[in-house]
């Protein structure tokens, strides 16, 4: 059996179906119908925000439409009862990369059927204004935040220090609820624990930050929203999001693109300067459209090309080195940088780091029989790092090497 092959017989061991005795207790909040979840067997058993978009990429892939439909249905449920979607189904003080306007736009996209705009549509717009005033900074563009109250956060300071292997002597002394409200804004991300925030005397500083890839996931779906607007002739919502997608834009180029490279960064509203780590995150404003250079898409492919595939982060000498970070390969950072780098005409470099992923999956597969949730692209295998065992995975792992075989 391939990998293909297995990809095709296992994603049924994903699904859970609320009406199953077995899988009726699995959710915080009760889902209504059938749903994915990131591992068949293993650690991730509940329904996750962003983790299922990727999945949604493979069962689109094949042709398990209405698998990745009712998975959007968990989104709109979520939405209507707490005006976004959750990180998880058990974790609903924040959420995650607001994938879910992309995610119908791609069913759209697939079927042809204007019945998913319409069912789906004015869900996509309350969530949108979630982030539009739950989420804004003071720069006008938008940052991960945490839904923990003072309480919960001064409860789980012990469970934040060990996130990264103990906080340093001068971290101890900044205040427990700020430490631990900048923590859960990065687990908002999906990006838990990365390096993109270091300041002076406080290396996860989130909350001072706009980030790039969820300003460039927010314009994605700005543009979407004004499309399928107008698919459903509202000519009145399709105007109101050009114009919020062009305000982005502007502020993107003005805040976070580097004036010599042109490659785009987090922004730090605080000290008004971009961050100075290179990540997978700059690959974002090139798969959503917000660039089209294609000299700074390729210096960003050089800098994070290893060679068993791309890494989240650049190499940094002697430096602690986290979860989402050098020299671990992330599916859906991989899908982004895979569709960026095509958008701009790198269709070399596409076509590396396809052929990169795909046979570093194939590799360890045929070693292990299993997927995993990210790999090692200096080693080729599966990754080691400081949080967590690297659990077993379908989900994203699967999805975007689907995706890349048939694209």
């Amino acid at each position: 059996m391939n990998l293909h092959e297995y990809i095709l017989k296992n994603w049924k061991r994903t699904i859970r179906n609320p009406k199953d005795a077995k899988d009726a207790n699995l959710s915080f909040l009760k889902i209504p119908n059938q749903y994915t979840t990131p591992c068949a067997d293993g650690i991730f058993q509940n329904f996750y925000y962003w983790d299922t978009y990727f999945t949604n990429v493979g069962l689109l892939e094949d042709g398990l439409v209405d698998v990745a439909r009712d998975n959007l249905r968990v989104m709109k449920m979520f939405i209507a009862r707490l005006g976004y979607v959750p990180n998880a189904d058990h974790l609903i003080f924040g959420s995650q990369p607001p994938f879910f306007t992309r995610g119908i736009f791609d069913l759209y996209q697939k079927t042809k059927d204007v019945s998913v705009i319409e069912e789906f549509l004015n869900s996509a717009c309350v969530e949108m204004e979630f982030w539009k005033f739950d989420r804004i900074t003071s720069c006008g563009l938008n940052q991960w935040g945490c839904g923990w109250t003072k309480v919960k956060c001064d409860a789980t300071w012990s469970y934040v220090n060990e996130r990264v292997g103990g906080l340093t002597e001068q971290e101890k002394k900044l205040d427990k609820i700020k430490v631990s409200q900048s923590f859960y804004a990065i687990a908002e991300s999906g990006w838990d624990i990365n390096v993109r925030y270091r300041r002076k005397g406080f290396r996860f500083d989130s909350l001072n930050f706009a980030s790039i890839d969820l300003n460039s996931i927010l314009y994605d779906a700005e543009i979407k929203i004004a499309e399928m607007a107008k698919v459903v002739k509202n000519d009145e919502l399709c105007n109101e999001f050009v114009r919020r997608s062009n305000q982005r834009k502007e502020l993107m180029n003005k805040l976070m693109k580097d004036k010599k490279s042109g490659i785009y960064y987090d922004y730090c509203f605080k000290d008004k300067k971009i961050s100075r780590f290179l990540t997978g995150a700059s690959f974002y404003p090139y798969a959503f459209g917000i660039s089209s250079d294609k000299k700074s898409a390729k210096e960003i492919f050089d800098r994070l090309d290893f060679k068993y595939g791309l890494s989240t982060c650049e190499y940094r000498g002697e430096d602690q080195y986290l979860q989402w970070d050098y020299p671990h390969m992330w599916p859906p950072v991989v899908l982004l940088a895979y569709i960026g780098l095509k958008n701009v005409g790198l269709l070399d470099e596409a076509s590396k780091l396809k052929k990169q992923y795909m046979e570093t999956l194939e590799r360890n597969f045929n070693e292990t029989g299993k997927l995993w949730e990210k790999y090692d692209t200096v080693k080729g295998n599966i990754s080691k790092t400081v949080e967590y065992e690297t659990p077993e995975m379908m989900g994203w792992t699967a999805g975007v090497y689907e995706y890349l075989l048939n694209n």
